[in-house]
């Protein structure tokens, strides 16, 4: 179903699932994270293991800065001096669970997606900033255009986005004496487009209204 929505929907659900994320419970949270990232591997095994693996530092650098710098109980099987806390080894995997969420996504988005539907989806979302006197379309062409020019540089042989060969392609015109046409198709909105859109709204607001709710019945 996902694969057949308008790309417009797709990015507003995307950008729902990341506000998403401080809402639920822990449970919820690790239950979304097992279940985007099996969809996503599903759907493109070696190019989402590949983003995890390019992040395992950082995953690595959160577990050990939460694990060691959250007040707490200590793990008794690990000496006191050098041992973590279970608080924080719990707000560890809680926060590299969201990480994985937002990567499964992402992922999702793009393999469900060619490059010029998620364009088109961006240039209907930025068509409120067109009211404020913001050129969408020369935005959005640009940013195509560089996204055309990342997958040629990518596709050549000794080509590792290194500075030194950047300097030297912008030292010649080559490379960018190509003319590009650039073409943004209108795709139209189906019923279950509509209706996403209408559930996210609700959604939105019902979130919004017991978050406030839930604030004012603390203070």
């Amino acid at each position: 179903i996902f694969s057949y929505m308008h790309p417009f929907v797709k990015i507003i659900l995307f950008i729902f699932t990341l506000l998403l994320i401080g809402c639920l419970s822990n449970s919820y949270l690790w239950a979304m994270c097992i279940a985007l990232c099996s969809y996503a591997i599903w759907l493109d095994t070696n190019s989402f293991l590949r983003v995890v693996q390019r992040m395992k530092w950082l995953f690595l650098s959160i577990f050990v800065i939460y694990a060691f710098g959250t007040p707490g109980e200590y793990i008794q099987q690990i000496p006191e001096g050098i041992s973590p806390t279970k608080e924080g080894c719990v707000l560890g995997v809680l926060q590299i669970s969201k990480l994985l969420i937002a990567l499964a996504t992402l992922g999702i988005l793009f393999s469900t997606s060619t490059k010029a539907q998620l364009m088109s989806g961006l240039h209907l979302l930025l068509f409120p900033l067109g009211l404020l006197g913001i050129n969408t379309n020369r935005f959005t062409a640009r940013l195509l255009l560089t996204l055309d020019y990342v997958e040629e540089l990518a596709a050549r042989e000794k080509f590792k986005f290194s500075f030194d060969q950047l300097d030297n392609m912008l030292a010649t015109t080559e490379f960018f004496e190509k003319e590009k046409v650039i073409v943004l198709e209108n795709y139209p909105f189906k019923w279950t487009d509509k209706a996403a859109l209408i559930l996210l709204g609700i959604s939105t607001i019902a979130i919004f209204y017991f978050r406030v709710f839930s604030f004012k019945v603390l203070l």
